[in-house]
C-alpha cells in the first residue's frame, strides 16, 4: 500500500532529533515497519534536502521560510493576522503541491497529520477517489470550548475535526478530545481515541544511580524532584520554581531537575536566580529519549503542573518508572492520576499546597513507594506497547482502504 501524508511541521521532534515528544516520529515510522510505502509532503527551511529517505519514510520537502504553525495570544491581533495569513498560504500552496505529488505517486490513501494536514489530505483524497485518515496529536479546544470568541479562534483545529475522514485518530492525552469531537459532530463510529504506547522494560530497569547523577551534575545524594516537559508558557514550570524556595528552606539537600527545552527557558533560569535557588535547580535541557529512563530512575518525585492536561507521555513514563507523581488537576488528569491511590492530584485552587505536599512525600519513603508501585501497575494495565499502538494506527488506514475497495462494483 502507498500512502501520501500531509505534514505541516518542518521536523518530527519538538526539541531536536530524538528529543521531545515521540508521537510524530512513531506515527510516521509505523508504516514502513508494516510493509507500506509512506510519502510525506512537508515544509523545510532553505538548504534542507528536497527529497530524503528518513527511517524508511520518503520525505518530499518544499523550501519555505513561512512558519505554518505559529502560536498566537488570544488578545494580540497582529499575531492572529499572521496566523490567518500563514493558514491561507498553506491551504493554497500545500494543496497545489500535494495534487502534483499525488499525480506522480497515485497513492492508495491520504493521511492528514495535524490541523493543517487534514483539509489538504481530504481535498486530494476526493479528487483521486481514495480514502483519507486524519491524525491529530491532542487538542487545545477543550480549554475554550465554552468561551465563544476563544473557541472560534481555534478555527484551524475546528476545521480539522470537522473535515470528513474515513477515520479520525486522536491522541488521548487528557485534553478532552473526545468531548470536543462529540460537540463538533464527529461520527463517533469513525473516531479512534487512543493513548500512546509505552514500552515497559526501559523504565523498569534500575540505573547506575551514582553514574547518572554525575553525568547531569547532581552533587551529593539528596532527593530529586523531577519534571520533564517542553518549556512552554502553558506548562507553567515557574509554579515548580516558586514552590522550590519553600521546599529548600526545609530540605536544602533536595534538587529540582528540569528536563526539557523551549522558549521559556531563559526566563525560567532568570526566575531561579531571582529566587536564590542556586545549584539546587538544574536545567538539564532536552535529553535524548534513550537516556530518559535513567533520568526517571534517579528521581524521587515527579511533578506536572500544566494548564491543559497532565496526563501525557511524561506522566505515564514517570508512573511506569515507579515514581510518586504530583499532578495539577487539569483536563483529564484525574482519569490517570487518582489522588492518594497512585499519585497526588492537586486542585488548581490549592497550588500553594505544592511545597507542603513535596515535603511530606520526601519524608515518607514508604508512602512514595506505595504510590509508585500502584502507578506502575496502572500504566501496565492501561497502555498498549509502542508496537501495539503503531499496529493500531496502520490498521486504521488499512481498513479505510479495504472499505473503500469494497464499495466499488
Amino acid at each position: 500500500m502507498e500512502i501520501l501524508a500531509i505534514y505541516p511541521w518542518p521536523e518530527f521532534w519538538s526539541m531536536g532529533e530524538g528529543r521531545g515528544a515521540p508521537s510524530f516520529f512513531l506515527s510516521i515510522t509505523s508504516f514502513p515497519k508494516h510493509g507500506h510505502e509512506l510519502h510525506i509532503l512537508m515544509p523545510g527551511p532553505p538548504g534542507t534536502p528536497l527529497q530524503e529517505d528518513y527511517h524508511g519514510v520518503h520525505l518530499h520537502r518544499f523550501h519555505t521560510t513561512v512558519d505554518y504553525m505559529p502560536e498566537a495570544d488570544s488578545g494580540k491581533l497582529v499575531q492572529h493576522i499572521r496566523l490567518f495569513t500563514s493558514y491561507r498560504h498553506w491551504l493554497s500552496h500545500a494543496t497545489r503541491l500535494a495534487r502534483e505529488l499525488g499525480e506522480k505517486l497515485g497513492p492508495d490513501a491520504m493521511f492528514g497529520m495535524g490541523a493543517l494536514g487534514a483539509p489538504v489530505a481530504r481535498t486530494i483524497a476526493e479528487e483521486r477517489g481514495v480514502p483519507n485518515v486524519t491524525r491529530l496529536f491532542g487538542t487545545s479546544i477543550g480549554e475554550v470550548i465554552d468561551h465563544p470568541i476563544k473557541f472560534r479562534l481555534r478555527y484551524r483545529e475546528i476545521r480539522a475535526f470537522t473535515t470528513p475522514a474515513d477515520y479520525l485518530i486522536l491522541h488521548n492525552d487528557g485534553s478532552g478530545g473526545d468531548e470536543v469531537a462529540g460537540r463538533l459532530g464527529v461520527d463517533m463510529d469513525r473516531f479512534l481515541f487512543w493513548s500512546n504506547g509505552l514500552d515497559r522494560a526501559p523504565y523498569m530497569k534500575r540505573p547506575d544511580v551514582a553514574k547518572v547523577r554525575r553525568r547531569i551534575g547532581l552533587a551529593g545524594s539528596g532527593p530529586v524532584i523531577l519534571t520533564v516537559t517542553r518549556l512552554h508558557p502553558e506548562k507553567h514550570v515557574e509554579r515548580l520554581l516558586n514552590g522550590a524556595k519553600e521546599v529548600l528552606a526545609e530540605r536544602s539537600d533536595a534538587t529540582f531537575l528540569i528536563v526539557g527545552d523551549g522558549e521559556k527557558r531563559a526566563s525560567l533560569e532568570e526566575l531561579s536566580v531571582k529566587l536564590g535557588l542556586g545549584r539546587n535547580v538544574i536545567f538539564a535541557g532536552a535529553i535524548d529519549r534513550s537516556e530518559l529512563p535513567d533520568i526517571y530512575g534517579i528521581a524521587d518525585v515527579f511533578v506536572a503542573l500544566s494548564d491543559r492536561t497532565n496526563a501525557g507521555n511524561p506522566t505515564d513514563e514517570a508512573m511506569m518508572s515507579g515514581l510518586a507523581v504530583v499532578a495539577l488537576d487539569t483536563g483529564g488528569t484525574a482519569d490517570v492520576v487518582r489522588d492518594g491511590q497512585n499519585g497526588v492530584l492537586l486542585p488548581v485552587d490549592e497550588l500553594p499546597r505544592l511545597a507542603g505536599i513535596l515535603l511530606d512525600l520526601l519524608a515518607d519513603n514508604d508512602g512514595r513507594r506505595r504510590l509508585g508501585e500502584a502507578a506502575r501497575a496502572d500504566v501496565d494495565s492501561r497502555l498498549p506497547t509502542v508496537e501495539e499502538r503503531q499496529a493500531m494506527e496502520v490498521g486504521a488506514v488499512e481498513r479505510a482502504v479495504s472499505e473503500r475497495m469494497g464499495e466499488k462494483p
